[in-house]
């Protein structure tokens, strides 16, 4: 089992390093989405090998950031049988199970809470990222299976901006 960065731009097939600096807002901390895409015949080609059970790190999170909801979609169907599980550190809060055969919307599976804020589980969600870390996808069963993945996450940065009054307008016209 291997855990490959998708998020550097040392891991073969990967173009570019992304970054956890969020989209640059003027006096706001406004909501954004992200996604990446597991592209399994792409990552092959770039000369990876993929075995069961290995995890991508997908999307980045920055520090001081809240997430809205997160899930995954299955944009290519998986040649064999695979699931997939999508959480922080590997784990399934997020997406647990998925069989990722067909194309669409991954479901949450029994454990996951996809696309949820609150729930009855809603605990083993992670909702909010206070150091910096990345959503990951475990395939497991992904040895010969090639397809597409798009994970995605909805954030806030609720960090401070930076931008804070030293006096009020209504003090400089008296």
């Amino acid at each position: 089992m291997a855990t490959f960065d998708l998020t550097a731009s040392s891991t073969a097939g990967v173009g570019a390093d992304t970054s956890a600096v969020m989209p640059g807002h003027y006096g706001n901390n406004a909501m954004y989405n992200v996604e990446a895409y597991l592209d399994v015949a792409a990552f092959i080609a770039a000369g990876n090998t993929v075995a069961d059970g290995d995890i991508f790190q997908l999307l980045e999170i920055p520090a001081g950031t809240l997430i809205l909801n997160a899930g995954a979609e299955v944009m290519t169907a998986f040649t064999s049988s695979v699931t997939a599980d999508v959480d922080f550190a590997a784990g399934d809060d997020i997406i647990d199970g998925a069989d990722v055969t067909s194309t669409g919307y991954c479901a949450k599976g029994t454990n996951g809470q996809t696309n949820t804020v609150v729930g009855s589980a809603a605990s083993t969600y992670t909702q909010f990222v206070s150091s910096t870390d990345t959503i990951d996808v475990l395939l497991a069963g992904a040895a010969a299976a090639v397809g597409v993945l798009r994970v995605y996450a909805t954030c806030i940065n609720c960090n401070a901006n930076g931008k804070f009054p030293t006096a009020a307008a209504r003090d400089t016209l008296a």
